[in-house]
């Protein structure tokens, strides 16, 4: 089955300008978080158990979803891929035997 992203829209539960929403918060199931994700369902409970996941929130029973929200902020969080990571400053380089002995006259 193939799934498709799709955009969300503000929508106004009451008559107040106060009421709108600026998102609809979904509930993805599993599958769905494998599909945005990119990963498997054991690897996607394992980071869950390691904190390195968001965790999902309990429907009924043993039935359990995840936040969109959620989802897509750990997703916007990762590395792109070949990123460089910042190089920290260089440091000055010490002086080598040749400044050394220039310094000191000996040349």
């Amino acid at each position: 089955m193939q799934r498709t992203a799709t955009q969300t829209t503000p929508i106004q539960a009451g008559p107040g300008p106060s009421d709108v929403r600026p998102y609809r918060e979904r509930l993805l199931r599993i599958d769905d978080v494998c599909f945005m994700t990119g990963l498997g369902r054991s690897t996607i409970y394992a980071k869950v158990k390691a904190g390195d996941f968001p965790g999902p929130v309990q429907l009924h029973g043993t039935s359990v979803a995840w936040r969109e929200t959620e989802v897509d902020a750990w997703i916007a969080a990762r590395p792109a891929v070949g990123a460089v990571p910042p190089v920290p400053p260089a440091q000055p380089a010490k002086p080598g035997r040749a400044a050394r002995a220039s310094a000191a006259g000996v040349l």
